[in-house]
């Protein structure tokens, strides 16, 4: 047994979870981290005889596995500098610890020299109840309650997670040397990071872990006071488990489906579902025992039957919308008719958090993992399969498959998603709303998506997720292969508790889910447009690792507020080459007119219309080595009448910047603001998505949705070079 599993061990035998200062330190150095060492005294001669041999100046620590805070108590004395004054201390903690807690057990005082000085940071280990072992860093003693300057990341980490983790706080400049100040030694702390990682993964028994202060120097690093708690006998850390390949085939039957049942539909609802279900390129029928809704369902040319055990064939995929009390009869239905999947629409269950509800949902769910169904719910707008012509909305388009799936938790937003995606050039693969997760959860879905060959491209919209470790290890190898963009509703408290209403899901600490997504290498989107903005760039853009963009704006205001917006993203907008400069001054000689960057380049351009003049200024871009993306401003709001009174002008316009774009290397993308004619600026935005150019309603869209993509592709282009430089050094 090593060191550490013997101190594990030992604390475990005698029913405790938290370690000694001492235990934790003897752990910690078996795995060969930095510590001041400490020694354990029991008596004032002791702890004398011990500060002796260490040599002065010393500290004293009480040393209790019932006292977290040590200083709370009384029981740190620091700087002593003589044996005299250790005699004093050693007398003056127990005193002050029986006094604040007598009823503790006191193992004894530990001795330790002083450390180093250093720039005091933190790092820790916590739990986090959906996604596990969770490492933070950030500035360490009263600044980490002060400040709250921490950051954190999953376990395990990789070395770029633990090198973005120290330059991710606030404070990092005072580890790179700050008014005279040497530089910390940032290889040694990120070395550390990666040793802390480790040791929570090799013992799954540590719930949390502190060092704090950890002293960094140019010199190292050393934790001069450590914190371990142990799990309780029972408890288990969330562990990732894959889709069956069962649940797998049950959702390709239902997506597949060649027979449809709608349950419950009535004319209140204007037969929402069974007019979805007219595209569906498969048997349609209806179960419906009200008398007064029957003639409806009869002028939609659909079958009724009074429940589904008298439909004369197999059923894939059911659609539901019946009162919840009635719920759990018609999914015993379905499980009686071997259906795959069910969606259902109900809502009232858990997500309004009275015990009936629950109990309810509670029912639903083990009926339907009896029964091997695929309950898709509740509390939701089910599945969405355009090439089937399957629809949960009756205004959604049908009979094309696209490439772009999406996930949500929400059904308003998987159909506002579903409806606005083809107004932006892009058509959905397949889309799931699924509401409360009874059963299957985002996990699921995506797990699923992730091997769907129509789908190259994901989205999601999510308010909280119930296997987080399960969660981020799915992102982590689906990203690689295809973006996923999310959403996240409820990062604020107002925002938790509208998420408990609407799904009952398990709300996130905003830190932790932001560290996970970007730690997993997928794109957080703050909001709607931004969602389809990242998604519609990720679709007509090429790739690149670059920040470095060369922007063409028609006039001198928006060259000024489209270099804000790019720069203030994150984005750099720089000088062209010297021979960029030359070439565009023989041509570029309008009074008023810089070619600077942005270029003002309207009347050059002729508004966007002079051909020859635009091919060539994107071509002295494209060549530019200081350019990595390039963005135009077609200036709509002023040429819009232009475009509408002649129509070619338009059409040359596009085919030019068509033409470019599928030549050059380098991502283009298009800024077309709203005009006065909402209907015209359509069928022009269209006509852009036609010819494969993602266009955006304004600079800072553009810039955003640059930006996030520009941050995917590096993080994968670096994590990719990691990983061949990792197979070279260890074939």
């Amino acid at each position: 047994m090593t060191d550490a599993a013997a101190v594990i061990q030992q604390a475990r035998t005698r029913h405790r979870l938290l370690l000694t200062e001492v235990e934790a330190k003897t752990l910690l150095s078996a795995h060969g981290i930095p510590v001041t060492p400490a020694r354990l005294a029991h008596t004032q001669e002791e702890a004398v005889a011990l500060a002796q041999a260490i040599g002065f100046p010393v500290v004293l620590k009480i040393c209790s596995p019932d006292i977290v805070h040590k200083s709370d108590v009384g029981g740190v004395r620091v700087g002593l500098t003589s044996a005299a004054a250790v005699s004093q201390a050693f007398a003056e903690i127990m005193d002050a610890v029986r006094r604040a807690r007598p009823t503790a057990t006191i193992d004894g005082i530990s001795v330790q020299p002083v450390a180093q000085p250093g720039i005091e940071v933190i790092i820790g280990v916590t739990s986090d109840p959906h996604f596990g072992a969770t490492v933070m860093f950030g500035l360490g003693g009263v600044l980490v309650e002060v400040l709250h300057d921490v950051t954190f990341r999953l376990v395990p980490l990789s070395p770029r997670d633990a090198r973005t983790m120290i330059r991710d706080i606030r404070g990092f400049p005072l580890l790179t040397g700050f008014r005279g100040q040497p530089a910390v030694d940032l290889a040694a702390l990120e070395h550390l990071l990666l040793q802390i990682s480790a040791i929570a993964e090799a013992h799954a028994e540590i719930k949390e872990l502190d060092l704090n202060p950890v002293f960094a120097s140019s010199h190292g690093c050393v934790a001069a006071d450590a914190r371990i708690v142990l799990y309780a006998d029972g408890e288990q850390r969330p562990a990732p488990r894959p889709l069956s390949a069962a649940t797998r085939a049950t959702l390709d039957r239902a997506f597949n489906a060649r027979a449809v049942a709608v349950v419950g539909d009535k004319k209140a609802m204007n037969y929402m579902w069974l007019r979805s279900q007219s595209t569906f390129q498969g048997k349609v029928y209806s179960v419906q025992i009200d008398e007064r809704e029957l003639p409806g369902i009869a002028a939609l040319g659909v079958p009724n039957y009074r429940s589904l055990a008298e439909i004369p064939e197999d059923i894939d995929y059911v659609m539901t919308a019946v009162p919840r009390q009635v719920a759990p009869r018609i999914i015993a239905d379905c499980a009686a008719k071997r259906v795959a999947g069910v969606m259902l629409f109900t809502s009232g269950f858990s997500e309004i958090g009275d015990e009936e509800g629950k109990q309810l949902e509670h029912t639903l769910a083990e009926i339907a993992r009896a029964a091997g169904l695929a309950l898709i719910g509740p509390n939701c707008m089910g599945l969405y399969y355009p090439r089937r012509g399957l629809r949960n909305y009756p205004e959604l388009p049908a009979g094309e498959a696209g490439t772009v799936g999406f996930i949500g938790q929400s059904g308003t937003h998987t159909i506002t998603f579903s409806l606005a995606a083809p107004q932006h050039g892009l058509k959905i693969s397949k889309a799931i709303s699924f509401g409360n997760a009874a059963v299957l959860d985002a996990s699921d879905y995506l797990d699923y998506l992730a091997a769907d060959d129509e789908t190259r491209i994901i989205g999601m919209y999510l308010e909280g997720v119930r296997e987080g470790r399960r969660f981020f290890s799915l992102l982590r190898q689906v990203t690689p292969q295809k973006p996923v963009v999310i959403w996240k509703g409820g990062h604020n408290e107002a925002g938790q508790r509208a998420i408990s209403s609407h799904t009952g899901s398990l709300a996130v600490p905003a830190a932790i889910w932001h560290a996970m997504v970007r730690q997993a290498g997928a794109i957080a989107a703050e909001n709607f447009d931004e969602l389809l903005d990242v998604i519609k760039l990720l679709h007509f853009a090429k790739p690149t690792t670059g920040t470095r963009v060369g922007l063409i704006a028609m006039t001198g205001g928006p060259s000024v507020v489209i270099t804000d917006a790019f720069e203030r993203a994150g984005l750099q907008v720089p000088l062209l080459s010297e021979s960029s400069y030359q070439e565009l001054s023989s041509f570029f000689t309008v009074i008023g007119g810089s070619f600077r960057n942005p270029l003002d380049s309207g009347h050059t351009i002729g508004m966007g219309h002079s051909t020859p003049n635009l091919e060539r200024l994107l071509a002295i871009l494209d060549r530019d080595p200081h350019i990595d993306a390039i963005v135009m401003d077609t200036g709509a709001g002023l040429v819009a009448g232009q475009w509408q009174a002649q129509p070619h002008t338009l059409a040359t316009l596009i085919t030019t910047l068509s033409g470019f774009a599928s030549r050059s290397h380098k991502p283009f993308l298009v800024i077309l603001q709203p005009f006065a004619r909402e209907a015209a600026l359509l069928q022009v935005r269209e006509q852009f998505h036609q010819q494969q150019i993602a266009t955006f309603a304004t600079h800072d869209r553009a810039a955003r949705a640059l930006r996030l993509a520009t941050d995917y592709w590096r993080f994968h282009a670096e994590n990719s070079n990691q990983q061949i430089a990792s197979a070279t050094k260890n074939p």
